[in-house]
């Protein structure tokens, strides 16, 4: 579901960028959306709750693997 604009950063390359929010399959979690600095899939919002990438890890492995 979309629920608006939000910045994201982009773990790759470090740019920050505004992109939709859209929630990942029905949780709290925002799909990652592409970086237009470098085209990666590895992103997460800018703000996150204590400050860790780790929740974002087994996600951005599986969008890895679906665009191989």
């Amino acid at each position: 579901m979309f629920r608006g604009m939000t910045l994201f950063k982009c773990t790759e390359c470090g740019k920050h960028f505004t992109a939709a929010d859209i929630e990942l399959g029905a949780t709290t979690l925002f799909a990652p959306q592409k970086c237009p600095e470098c085209g990666s899939m590895r992103t997460r919002p800018s703000r996150l709750f204590g400050g860790s990438d780790s929740a974002y890890k087994e996600i951005w492995d599986k969008v890895d693997k679906n665009h191989e």
